[in-house]
């Protein structure tokens, strides 16, 4: 059973909502009532229920327009159903009327309470299961997305990548150090170039950091000029001399913008993880960008290691 989930019984018997409402209560569920379909879909739009278990016969509105109309708003498409039915009507193809809803969950009245609750804890795990899928399917697309203007990693593939580095650093041992590296000077630098040719900046910044980059390494833009990088199996010699070559790099680099040579240096912070960190990676992260901003404060173009 999900701790706490929220069952819509929607029957125009009153009688027989009490009853429902007492058994599914009984199991640890909370329960909401409406006596007829407007009354459900209004409660609906109040909060969404988890389950819906729907009577088929009800004056007014009928359990399969109810259920027609919850499929078609988008917030309640996916919410489970479960229809009480008439013995006497329901057909062993479960033909209601004109509708065929013999691949729907049907209770049929008089309704074993037992068999009612296996019916809730099953839809409930299938929802379960749904909603997970559904996650994983938007943290997948979450992840696949680079920033279109430098082509580098998200933000979030790095979190990602991150915890996989942390979990091979506690396991084998095998050491790595992030790099962030930002543009020095950068609020001055985007006020005198303007919005087109400092994207253009940055994404030549960009693919100079690239360039001394392996290819297990993992780079993300991290902020308006400020780039992240997992350097794997490197340790603080090996991240020293990558941040050298990257910084010296940039600094040598005359950049052609609009036919206008435009020279930038970076400051670049360091940190190696060790395992007293998080496993999330915000302490060494937080480290690499004070020894970033201790650089930045001592007049930039210099690369530190966070102690």
């Amino acid at each position: 059973m999900i701790s706490g989930a929220s069952i819509l019984v929607v029957d125009d018997d009153q009688s027989l909502t009490l009853v429902l409402s007492e058994v599914l209560q009984s199991a640890g569920y909370k329960v909401v009532v409406a006596h007829d379909g407007f009354k459900a879909i209004a409660a609906c739009k109040v909060r969404t229920p988890d389950v819906i278990i729907l009577d088929i016969n009800m004056p007014l509105m009928g359990g399969v327009e109810v259920m027609n109309r919850l499929r078609a708003d988008e917030k309640t498409r996916d919410v489970p159903l479960i229809f009480l039915g008439s013995r006497e009507q329901a057909s062993k193809t479960m033909q209601f009327g004109d509708e065929d809803l013999s691949d729907y969950d049907i209770v049929l009245k008089p309704f074993d309470p037992r068999e009612l609750i296996s019916r809730v804890k099953s839809q409930l795990k299938q929802k379960e299961l749904r909603d997970k899928l559904k996650e994983k399917e938007q943290l997948l697309q979450e992840l696949s997305i680079a920033d279109p203007l430098t082509d580098l990693k998200s933000p979030l593939y790095l979190k990602e990548f991150l915890k996989t580095a942390i979990r091979q650093a506690r396991r084998y041992g095998v050491p790595f150090t992030i790099a962030v590296t930002e543009v020095d000077n950068y609020p001055v630098l985007r006020e005198s170039l303007g919005k087109e040719a400092s994207e253009e900046l940055l994404s030549a910044i960009a693919r100079h950091i690239s360039t001394q980059m392996r290819s297990s390494d993992v780079a993300a833009r991290t902020g308006e000029y400020e780039f992240t990088i997992v350097l794997t199996v490197t340790n603080k010699e090996g991240a020293i001399e990558f941040a050298e070559r990257a910084r010296t790099l940039i600094q040598t680099s005359s950049f052609d913008l609009n036919n206008n040579p435009v020279n930038v240096t970076v400051s670049i912070g360091l940190c190696q993880f060790v395992d007293t960190m998080d496993n999330d990676g915000k302490i060494v992260v937080s480290h690499a960008k004070m020894a970033l901003q201790q650089g930045h404060d001592s007049g930039g173009n210099v690369t530190l290691m966070a102690e």
